[in-house]
């Protein structure tokens, strides 16, 4: 238990049960049991209770099913009831002498312990409410860390995505432009902030209509369009029963940029970039393929593969583990990137 916990444990047992005494004390100064018999009772319940918590494990019943733990409380109650019944009896019998074990009778007996029994089951309930309340407060700390953690990592993502290299490539193909083509380097301006506003709302809504990310890799392949010029070919093939399908945001931004990133800018003559969608058996099929890079070319250091398992590892945490990315290198000439994504997730 830590510190706080005890803490809190201690303050409601000496204040509940020393409130249970000062209260009887003061509506019955007149019964026969006087104020010191009040607080001798308390004081049995506070051991009584305490022994319990400890010999019980009560603690660990919290994570039981309500139902069961429901039934543990009941014939807990009663027990702690019957035992401190028994206490009551010897105190008022051989400490504060308030009768003889004569005068005792067995409807006494039954009726105390009933009374008993209550007020231990209003001390299991509150014990377990607070702790109840404990674990609500521990389980919202626990979301607000996953939140942060989350955060954490879709901000990794963001600066994974916007590549320092490629924003300098893009503001000094606008500087060229503007005196060459200023209507070409506005074009350009609108592209490069239309994919910044989309990179930084991903931190909102998880997945995005395709048609809306289709929209964002036409701004980035336009970018790319301005540095490789000729030798970005691009070609698109997407049904339109497809454009409405929920995908990871910026899914189809990173597979198109693994393409030209590791493929048709790693070869001097460029090379095409095809993007298609259809939806086939129930889940949406899209495929991302590019020139494959000939061997002689110099590779890029990063590798292509910690992209790809990040976005494989973000497919499957937002459409289920139906949902796939595999990439093919089978053919000589052409590299594809293939999602899956069933409709149902």
């Amino acid at each position: 238990m830590t510190s706080s916990r005890a803490r809190v444990y201690v303050a409601c047992q000496l204040g509940g049960w020393s409130l249970y005494a000062l209260i009887n004390s003061l509506l019955a100064w007149r019964a026969p049991v006087a104020p010191l018999g009040w607080w001798l009772f308390s004081l049995s319940c506070g051991v009584l209770t305490h022994v319990a918590r400890s010999r019980l494990h009560l603690r660990e019943w919290t994570s039981l099913p309500l139902s069961t733990l429901s039934v543990r409380v009941l014939v807990t109650a009663v027990g702690l009831g019957l035992v401190q019944d028994l206490i009551a009896f010897l105190l008022g019998v051989f400490v504060l002498h308030l009768y003889t074990v004569e005068q005792a009778s067995l409807l006494g007996f039954v009726s105390s312990t009933l009374i008993w029994s209550l007020m231990m089951l209003m001390w299991l309930v509150l014990y377990f409410a607070i702790h109840a309340v404990q674990r609500a407060r521990q389980a919202e700390l626990e979301r607000w860390k996953l939140e942060a953690a989350a955060q954490a990592a879709e901000l990794r993502f963001l600066k994974a995505q916007l590549q320092p290299h490629f924003l300098f490539n893009c503001l000094n193909s606008v500087r060229a432009l503007i005196s060459e083509d200023p209507a070409r380097a506005q074009e350009v301006v609108t592209r490069l902030s239309s994919l910044l506003r989309y990179a930084l709302a991903a931190r909102g809504p998880e997945t995005v209509p395709l048609e809306r990310e289709l929209q964002v890799v036409r701004d980035y392949l336009g970018l790319e369009g301005v540095r490789l010029e000729s030798r970005l070919r691009v070609r698109e093939d997407v049904e339109a029963s497809a454009l409405g399908v929920p995908v990871p945001a910026m899914l189809v931004q990173t597979l198109v940029e693994n393409a030209i990133k590791h493929g048709v800018g790693l070869t001097p003559e460029g090379g095409e970039v095809a993007v298609s969608a259809r939806v086939r058996d129930g889940a949406l099929h899209l495929e991302v393929a590019n020139t494959a890079t000939p061997p002689s070319a110099t590779p890029r250091p990063e590798s292509p593969g910690v992209g790809l398992r990040n976005a494989s590892e973000r497919l499957r945490l937002l459409c289920g583990a139906g949902a796939s990315l595999h990439l093919d290198q089978t053919q000589t000439a052409l590299t594809t990137a293939r999602v899956r994504i069933p409709l149902s997730a």
